[in-house]
């Protein structure tokens, strides 16, 4: 493998908003939203560390201060850190770019920062690229939505095409790119020279694509999908919160109270209360100084934010409940995320299910998209206010600063803090 100084860097790109995502991206970029706990850029660096990689590069822009202020010179993770700022978000080619004179001559590893991938992940497409003497390295993953990804078409080991979002008709094949490659510094020119996209940006893809074309041979690792989750639409950051809580193990800091009953991997952090008549049913993570209940239910794949109150008789399932948010008393919120620093009066109910059972649909951008989900409640910003009373329909999702008022039924999308 061919580096100047026997050390293999990565590239981690963190600069986009990510519009899909909202109203979670209105006051963070994707990557910083949390994930069990901790923001999926942390989760994507602790992978590269269990892989062996310790020379990070993180290419930042959107909220770029939230970023650094949370990772830091990457000590506290076992890594070192650079930043490198991309002066627009023009694609991953340019962002990749951007990071040349940090990776100098070395081989390097490229990862998207919106992922959540295991160690193995990894490790596949860095020994993939070693075995076959360092050509340049996809790893590409089954999934059953082609429509989604760009998906690849293959001969043997080789890459012979990747194909942008087709039609089930059209793949080339099930194979879709999970946005890991490992790659040498000749890459850095056709970089350079990538032209832009229908979309209007500079992809990477685009720029392997090239590479095929000129007869440059490109490796392909497969990934396995229980390693690696996309995280492109909020209900994509539930699925992703639900599959790391699942690998978790039991940990108990906090203070149990006598006749709360705690089952299964749950972790409890430091200062954190759970009141008697509690039950919490794991996979679940209650944060720093929370307080659940009492007579409070979490229900599994749940993960409460540091200093967040659920208070008596309130019902929590399969949702991310983000820092210093209240759900007081007598409230359901189910397969649903709530934003920081909100509050949800007595009798709050979220509606996870349509009474004709059909799958969810949520707004994305202009377009009304089928989940493929039979349970989804609602996606909050941050400082959201409901009154007593208020209701909420399946798939509904609400701007930050919103004020609902006591005993609605929200229905529709709020789009700003006026409601």
């Amino acid at each position: 493998m061919r580096h100047s100084n026997g050390t293999l860097k990565a590239v981690v790109l963190a600069a986009g908003k990510g519009v899909r995502l909202w109203p979670l991206t209105e006051n963070r970029s994707k990557h910083m939203i949390p994930v069990a706990g901790k923001p999926i850029v942390e989760h994507v660096i602790s992978a590269i560390r269990s892989a062996g990689i310790r020379s990070i590069v993180l290419v930042t822009r959107y909220r770029s201060e939230l970023v650094k202020k949370h990772i830091g010179n990457g000590s506290k993770l076992g890594v070192t850190v650079d930043y490198v700022d991309q002066p627009d978000i023009s694609g991953t080619a340019s962002a990749v770019s951007m990071a040349q004179d940090q990776v100098g001559s070395n081989d390097f590893l490229v990862a998207y920062g919106d992922l959540v991938v295991t160690p193995r992940a990894i490790k596949r497409v860095v020994d993939t690229y070693r075995k076959k003497g360092g050509k340049p390295t996809i790893g590409l993953v089954p999934v059953s939505r082609p429509e989604s990804y760009g998906m690849a078409k293959v001969s043997g080991d080789l890459l012979t095409e990747i194909i942008e979002k087709p039609s089930q008709s059209q793949s080339p094949s099930n194979l879709a790119n999970t946005g890991i490659y490992a790659l040498n510094p000749t890459i850095f020119d056709p970089l350079q020279t990538t032209l832009r996209s229908g979309r209007g940006e500079y992809e990477i893809t685009d720029t392997i694509s090239s590479l095929v074309k000129t007869g440059t041979s490109v490796a392909w690792a497969r990934i396995d999908p229980s390693d690696w989750q996309d995280i492109g639409k909020p209900w994509d950051v539930l699925a992703a919160n639900a599959r790391v809580l699942a690998r978790s193990k039991r940990r108990i800091a906090g203070r149990i109270e006598q006749g709360a009953k705690v089952a299964g991997q749950v972790t409890i952090e430091k200062g954190a209360l759970i009141r008697t008549g509690t039950v919490i049913e794991g996979p679940a993570r209650i944060g720093e100084g929370a307080v659940i209940g009492p007579l409070a239910h979490i229900r599994a794949s749940t993960c409460v934010g540091k200093g967040s109150t659920i208070g008596a008789f309130c019902e929590i399932k399969n949702s991310i409940i983000m820092d210093h948010t209240k759900i007081p008393h007598l409230s359901y919120v189910g397969d649903s995320i709530i934003g920081e620093h909100c509050n949800l009066a007595a009798g709050t109910i979220v509606a996870n299910l349509k009474l004709n059972d059909n799958t969810v649909r949520m707004r994305i951008k202009d377009s009304l998209v089928d989940t493929g989900l039979r349970k989804l409640g609602i996606v909050t910003g941050d400082n959201v206010k409901a009154g007593i009373n208020a209701s909420f329909m399946p798939g509904i999702r609400i701007a930050s600063g919103a004020v609902i008022p006591a005993c609605s039924v929200v229905s529709e999308d709020v789009m700003s803090p006026q409601g």
